[in-house]
């Protein structure tokens, strides 16, 4: 715990040096993009029955400008110790946690585990073994891109009104290979709704949408062939 406690501080700054080194920051044409979409936070303090955000943030621009344009640490897991029924004095023999860090554009995974690993080492836990599970590269694509303004025409051709833009989101994807490899642009077009329960056991979606996401995508195929 105390090996862990050092890697993010109060202030939800990750304290491993040299970390948000090659971090891309926000640009002004990104934060435009971030104000033209509706404010939730109200909704989220009564989905979630929370008194506010850290760092008392307030405002959709600032709330998304902080969950996807900065790099995140997580604890997702942590085993050790006696957890059966009544109790035990006995010492674990053995405590592991499982961590992600979600990064952002010009940040590999590839240079981020040596930087977590001499940092363990200079705050004294050298005997914290790493394990590198697995990572990806962050990946993004213009939003200003040609591809992008059809796929955005192309929705408004579906729905009937203008589209709303993230210009990046904080997810999981093998986005890189096409976007930074073979220079391919990259648009997710959304079908769900916000009862939809992503990952959850009960995930679902309602077929009207399912049939409108298959016909944007029909419709972008159909623009850009007509290019």
């Amino acid at each position: 715990m105390w090996a862990l406690s050092t890697i993010k501080g109060v202030d939800e700054r990750i304290r491993i040096p040299g970390f948000y080194d090659k971090a891309r920051p926000a640009t002004p044409r990104d934060l435009e993009y971030l104000a033209a979409l509706p404010d939730e936070s109200a909704a989220f303090v009564e989905f979630y029955g929370v008194s506010g955000f850290l760092k008392g943030m307030s405002g959709g621009t600032e709330l998304r400008r902080t969950a996807v344009f900065e790099p995140t640490a997580t604890i997702n897991g942590l085993n050790s110790g006696y957890q059966g029924p009544g109790a035990k004095t006995v010492l674990p023999a053995r405590a592991s946690a499982k961590i992600d860090f979600r990064l952002v554009p010009d940040q590999t995974p590839e240079e981020i585990g040596p930087l977590l690993r001499a940092h363990l080492d200079a705050e004294g836990f050298a005997d914290v073994e790493v394990r590198y599970l697995a990572g990806v590269k962050p990946a993004r694509t213009d939003p200003d891109h040609p591809f992008v303004q059809l796929s955005i025409q192309a929705a408004e051709d579906v729905y009937g009104k203008p589209a709303i833009v993230e210009p990046l989101i904080g997810g999981s994807g093998p986005l890189h290979p096409f976007i930074h490899v073979l220079g391919l642009p990259v648009v997710t077009s959304g079908c769900g709704y916000p009862e939809s329960r992503v990952h959850a056991p009960n995930e679902n979606i309602r077929i009207p949408y399912f049939i409108d996401g298959i016909r944007h995508s029909a419709r972008i195929l159909y623009r850009l062939a007509a290019m």
